[in-house]
């Protein structure tokens, strides 16, 4: 006669729960979905003028907005490393590699870049040979990411810069022991963040006014964060628990309070960016990262929504400021925002639905076909 199986803690139903089936992470297809809100809000609230410079809600949306986008590159180095290990490089080929990358980020973005520059928006420098050439090959992130024609187009020439490194990476890491890869992405980590030493704490403030963006946005200042999401992942692939509702909303909330509360006070967004305080900041932005993927999964009615922003997410972040520009003429205020955020999201729902949906089945391709895909 078998003896009965020891019943479980009841702690355990309140904190853990069972990693969701499929191979997919829940956690992160919302966390991208809320991200995108906050760039896109705090753009709007500041483009629409509806809180004082240093008031609270005025820093609180530029630290959700700028740390949102921190927050991406931490997500899709985290992704990169966990869904596309060498082994799935190989399998595919580097061609068809680099094909699904560029049916990813390239015609969305060329559909962005053809908008501003035929209607003559100015989102970006003005409009030239060499400008053209390096956004129509995506490699304008080489050579500085602000050459993009399109606002917001910086992040992609960074993650650009990941993608067609990342085959070489995954190569050697495949050369390392188990134990040997952990600490080659935390050395790789270091020697990346101490790049970014000098922009972070004296170059970027120490540029005249019209040049501190400029200096924020160099590949040098930001490219420690994919490998940092690189080494959350490896840590994740050895966690078989996820976390019940009630211990991730408390330590959602503890984060996320403590990446937002109101000081020090600032009024050029850029202070709360540089300093030692960005990287008290990026700890915590890499802590929410690891939060979300270490998620269970949660009723459909709440991460259906998110999920489906989370698809949008890309459409999202490169039309808002497009009908921004159409709406501001029309309406002001929380009016306008609300008449911009809806259209972005219909925009980017279309773009979704009928561009990306297709390109991505297409990029997988039929040895492909069958695995699931987030990066």
């Amino acid at each position: 006669m078998s003896e009965p199986s020891p019943r479980p803690s009841p702690w355990r139903s309140w904190f853990l729960a069972a990693a969701p089936e499929g191979g997919r992470l829940p956690g992160l297809d919302a966390l991208r979905g809320l991200l995108v809100l906050a760039v896109a809000m705090y753009h709007l609230t500041v483009w629409f003028g509806l809180h004082p410079s240093g008031s609270p809600a005025n820093m609180a949306f530029a630290k959700a907005g700028n740390y949102g986008v921190s927050a991406f590159f931490i997500l899709s180095g985290f992704l990169l490393v966990r869904t596309t290990p060498w082994s799935r490089v190989a399998q595919e080929g580097l061609k068809a590699y680099y094909l699904r990358r560029w049916l990813r980020l390239g015609p969305v973005f060329y559909l962005a870049v053809l908008a501003n520059v035929a209607l003559g928006l100015g989102m970006g420098p003005e409009p030239s040979l060499r400008f053209i050439l390096e956004n129509a090959t995506l490699t304008f992130g080489l050579f500085h990411p602000n050459h993009a024609l399109v606002t917001g187009g910086w992040f992609v020439g960074l993650v650009v810069l990941l993608h067609a490194a990342h085959p070489g990476v995954a190569r050697l890491r495949a050369y390392l022991q188990p134990g040997q890869d952990p600490l080659f992405l935390a050395a790789l980590t270091l020697i990346l963040a101490a790049w970014s030493l000098h922009p972070t704490l004296y170059g970027v403030m120490g540029a005249a006014d019209g040049a501190r963006f400029h200096a924020y946005v160099k590949p040098g200042n930001q490219l420690f964060l994919f490998v940092l999401g690189g080494l959350l992942a490896r840590f994740h692939e050895g966690c078989s628990w996820r976390l019940a509702p009630l211990p991730f909303l408390l330590l959602g909330a503890l984060l996320l309070g403590l990446l937002l509360r109101p000081v020090p006070v600032f009024h050029d967004h850029l202070e709360a960016l540089t300093g030692g305080v960005r990287y008290r900041q990026l700890a915590l932005v890499a802590g929410l990262v690891m939060l979300f993927a270490l998620r269970g999964a949660w009723p459909r009615w709440i991460d259906g929504p998110l999920t489906r922003l989370g698809l949008w997410s890309y459409g999202l972040y490169l039309a808002h400021p497009f009908l921004y520009r159409a709406v501001q003429p029309w309406w002001g205020g929380w009016l306008g925002l609300g008449a911009s955020l809806g259209l972005s999201l219909t925009v980017a729902a279309l773009l979704e639905r009928w561009v990306e949906r297709p390109l991505a089945a297409l990029g997988r391709g039929p040895r492909l076909k069958d695995r699931p895909s987030q990066a």
